[in-house]
């Protein structure tokens, strides 16, 4: 584990005040953390000053060797600054073993916290985070006409009380709505979109596997169909 101190000024009255936050978080070594990045306690900055709350999505890396993930978290962060982490790793990975070891792993970089935390929690189910973003475009295009008057901020993976999956819709005018998903809806669009799901990840450095990705992979998917349609 590897934190960083740093002078931060509060949102709301300006003060400042130090601020402790993690670099690597191996949560092999410290399981406990997983709880407070799922509930945000870890990237929560309180004012000394004026008392207030606010979440601070400061740089770090989550990393995971049992399920095998390694999950950065950069907050709006541009090509120049994903260039340097995947050069950061492909200098680190300089012997076979390395790379073998690396090269197993799901490497990802999240721009949220909110997207972070679904990372987490979809590999705790033991999914795969590339067919879940599939599957929520296709799902999200299926009630796509009850969505016309509404604005839709973000679609996150989560579990029900009851055990079962959803899909939360967060819209920006009106409370969250939940769609159910199930394994076998999951494994169908495994099965279905599994080959152009292995040709759009990239094979090095860490991966942007959202919305826009996942767009990506059913446009391809179409053109393809239309393309063996046509012959």
């Amino acid at each position: 584990m590897e934190t960083r101190k740093e002078k931060i000024a509060c949102p709301y009255c300006q003060h400042e005040q130090e601020f402790e936050s993690y670099v690597n978080i191996d949560l092999d070594v410290e399981p406990e953390l997983k709880a407070k990045i799922m509930s945000d306690e870890l990237f929560t900055f309180e004012c000394e000053e004026c008392g207030k709350k606010a979440l601070m999505a400061f740089p770090c890396l989550v990393s995971n060797m049992e399920l095998k993930y390694m999950y950065w978290l950069i907050a709006n962060f541009d090509d120049e600054q994903k260039k340097a982490l995947d050069d950061d790793l492909k200098e680190s990975m300089k012997s076979d073993n390395d790379k073998k070891f690396a090269g197993g792993y799901r490497r990802r970089i999240t721009g949220t916290i909110n997207e972070l935390k679904e990372k987490i929690l979809i590999a705790d189910e033991g999914l795969d985070d590339r067919v879940m973003e599939v599957l929520k475009i296709l799902c999200i295009n299926e009630v796509s006409d009850q969505l016309q008057s509404t604005q839709l901020s973000e679609v996150r993976f989560n579990k029900k009380e009851d055990g079962g999956m959803c899909l939360v819709l967060v819209f920006l005018d009106r409370e969250p709505a939940l769609i159910d998903i199930t394994l076998d809806m999951y494994h169908k669009v495994e099965k279905m979109f599994g080959h152009d799901i292995e040709e759009k990840t990239p094979k090095e450095g860490f991966a942007e596997i959202d919305p826009y990705w996942a767009n990506e992979v059913l446009n391809d998917s179409i053109v393809l169909v239309n393309k063996t349609d046509e012959e």
